[in-house]
């Protein structure tokens, strides 16, 4: 039985072998049966097109649009009660430091004014002859020639009139400052925003009269959704964009973020304090984007070539014309690409157009894009 077995295997691979000798001499004297043969291998090749694996950087911007404000604001109240004699300004005009925006009656002020004065020539008088009378009473105590007690009494009546005097003297200096109030002047460089009296008004102390906003600091006030709060802070990058210029950005930082969020719209608000470049307005739009993130050195494959694969994502390496799996992490996914975190390196060669067609193994023909 085994000698029969062995006879068998033998005849058998000898006929194998005549047969692989006669479909070689078959195509070597048949060009075009060979071909047909390499066409059928290759129309079972998956086409593709690839890209290698890149190295770059990925910043990660999130837009908003928001507000321009004031940076300095100042309501300029009176700082002294009495009827205005005269308004300055107007809306929208232009002022600078220490210009005259109103004028208060004086008057009052005039008057109180010159009765202190009064007052201290009085006293000044009235401290002359006081000394007089005590250096008097010094040298008769002396000679025993007066008592102790009128002494006491003279110099008692002095420090009065000196504490008077002192009085005085504060009274005139208050009437000097309310005068000096009367003339209500703007505390910056700015613009009148807002007038809220007229002449022959009469105003008290803290009486709101004029807005002046300033447009050389400007700070822009911008939502941004509740779930960024835990990626913004003070610092990073924003680029900002006004309609009141176009064509005009401004980079800057962010100043100040208000972790607290508000009821109406469920917002947080992030401050960038900003000069002015020249054209922006107060109570203008602006729309910013403000750098969240930053992957300085990524590598990055476009996300056609990441497919889900029952064992997670993957991408497929080519190498001399077969496709390999390789499971990846991602990250980022940024403008049609993906970051790769782990599972391939720089330079390698992926698949993009036609990957989801691929299984580990399968030949590949490459196609131009």
């Amino acid at each position: 039985m085994r000698r029969l077995k062995r006879a068998l295997r033998s005849v058998t691979g000898t006929r194998v072998a005549w047969l692989t000798l006669l479909a070689a001499l078959h195509f070597a004297v048949n060009p075009a049966a060979a071909q047909t043969v390499e066409r059928e291998m290759v129309a079972r090749s998956t086409p593709v097109t690839v890209t290698q694996v890149e190295r770059k950087s990925l910043d990660v911007w999130e837009s908003s649009v928001g507000q321009l404000e004031p940076k300095v604001a100042p309501l300029i109240a009176a700082e002294v009660a009495g009827r205005l004699t005269g308004v300055e300004i107007e809306v929208g005009d232009p002022v600078k430091r220490g210009a005259l925006l109103a004028q208060v009656d004086p008057k009052d002020f005039q008057l109180t004014g010159a009765a202190a004065k009064a007052d201290i020539q009085q006293l000044q008088a009235l401290l002359r002859s006081q000394k007089l009378q005590v250096n008097r009473l010094r040298s008769l105590m002396t000679t025993k020639s007066t008592s102790e007690s009128a002494l006491d009494e003279g110099e008692a009546q002095l420090g009065s009139l000196q504490a008077q005097l002192i009085s005085a003297r504060v009274r005139l200096q208050q009437a000097q400052r309310d005068i000096s109030k009367t003339r209500i002047v703007s505390p910056v460089d700015g613009r009148v925003d807002e007038r809220r009296v007229s002449e022959g008004d009469y105003v008290k102390v803290g009486t709101p009269l004029f807005r002046i906003t300033t447009q050389k600091w400007l700070k822009a006030c911008l939502p941004f959704p509740e779930s960024l709060l835990s990626q913004l802070r003070t610092g990073l990058p924003v680029r900002m964009t006004s309609p009141v210029a176009p064509g005009v950005m401004v980079e800057a930082e962010v100043s100040e973020v208000r972790p607290s969020i508000t009821l109406a719209s469920r917002s947080i608000q992030v401050i960038v304090n900003v000069g002015n470049p020249g054209q922006w307005e107060p109570g203008a739009s602006v729309t910013a984007l403000v750098r969240v993130a930053l992957h300085p050195d990524a590598l990055v494959v476009p996300e056609q070539s990441v497919i889900l694969r029952p064992a997670g994502k993957v991408v497929y390496v080519i190498e001399e014309g077969i496709a390999r799996q390789r499971p990846v992490s991602t990250g980022l996914h940024l403008d049609r690409e993906v970051e790769i975190l782990r599972g391939v390196d720089a330079g390698e060669t992926v698949a993009v157009d036609g990957a989801g067609f691929l299984t580990d193994g399968a030949a590949v023909e490459v196609k131009s894009e």
